[in-house]
C-alpha cells in the first residue's frame, strides 16, 4: 500500500517502526489563575481520553503504546510570549532528539511533528473550552505554533503601506483536533500554509 493510501494512524505506525520512537504533542500551559486550576485538570483529562479513544477506534490502535503527551506547567509561563515558548521548545527538541546544534537554518521537519510544532493553552483558549458541564473540546480552541519559525523583526512587521504583516507562525485550531490526524497533517510543511487561517479566526480541519 502506498503512503498516501494509509490512514493517519497507519502512517504514524509506519514512522514508529524503525525503533524506540515516540509521537505526541508538547502542550504549554500559559494561564495559572487559581480559579482555573480545576478546569485545567479537567481539560488535560478530556484531551488525553479523547486522543486515546480516537486511537483505539483507528486501524492502528497499537500506536497508543508510544503516545507521549508532554504537559509543560510552570507558573513563570503565565502570559508568556511566543518567543519564550519557542526558546523552551527548541531546547526540549534538541535534548529529545539528541541534536544539540540543531537551529533555525536547518530543516525542522526532519525532526517530525512532535519536535516541530507545539500547543499553547493560554487563558483565552482554556476559557473557550469551558461549559456548564465542564469541558467541551468541540466548542473551544487552542493555539498551534510552529516551533522553529521566528516572528517578524520590527522592520519586517509592516508592508510598504504601514499595514501589519502576518508571520504565519501560529493559528487557532479546535481543541478537539489535538489528535493523531492533525499530527500527521502537519508532518508536511506545505500543508501548514494550505491550512493556515489568520487569527483570531479558527482553522477548522480540512483533513
Amino acid at each position: 500500500m502506498e503512503w498516501d493510501d494509509l490512514s493517519p494512524a497507519r502512517q504514524i505506525q509506519w514512522i514508529l517502526e524503525p525503533g524506540d520512537i515516540k509521537w505526541g504533542w508538547v502542550i504549554y500551559r500559559c494561564t495559572y489563575k487559581p480559579e482555573l486550576q480545576g478546569p485545567w485538570e479537567k481539560f488535560k483529562n478530556v484531551v488525553e481520553c479523547k486522543i486515546r479513544k480516537d486511537i483505539a477506534d483507528s486501524d492502528a490502535p497499537d500506536i497508543a503504546e508510544k503516545l507521549d503527551l508532554v504537559w509543560v506547567e510552570d507558573s513563570q509561563l503565565e502570559g508568556a510570549p511566543l518567543s519564550e515558548l519557542k526558546r523552551r521548545f527548541r531546547e526540549l527538541a534538541r535534548t529529545d532528539t539528541q541534536h544539540p546544534d540543531f537551529d533555525i537554518g536547518a530543516d525542522p521537519f526532519g525532526l517530525g511533528t512532535m519536535h516541530s510544532y507545539f500547543i499553547q493553552v493560554d487563558e483565552e483558549s482554556l476559557v473557550s473550552c469551558l461549559c456548564e458541564a465542564g469541558v467541551n473540546l468541540h466548542g473551544g480552541h487552542v493555539n498551534i505554533v510552529r516551533g522553529w519559525a521566528d516572528g517578524l523583526a520590527p522592520e519586517e512587521a509592516t508592508d510598504e503601506f504601514g499595514d501589519a504583516l502576518d508571520a504565519e507562525d501560529w493559528m487557532k485550531i479546535p481543541a478537539s483536533e489535538i489528535t493523531h490526524s492533525t499530527y500527521m497533517e502537519f508532518d508536511n510543511d506545505e500543508l501548514w500554509y494550505i491550512n493556515y487561517t489568520q487569527p483570531p479566526n479558527v482553522c477548522y480541519p480540512r483533513w
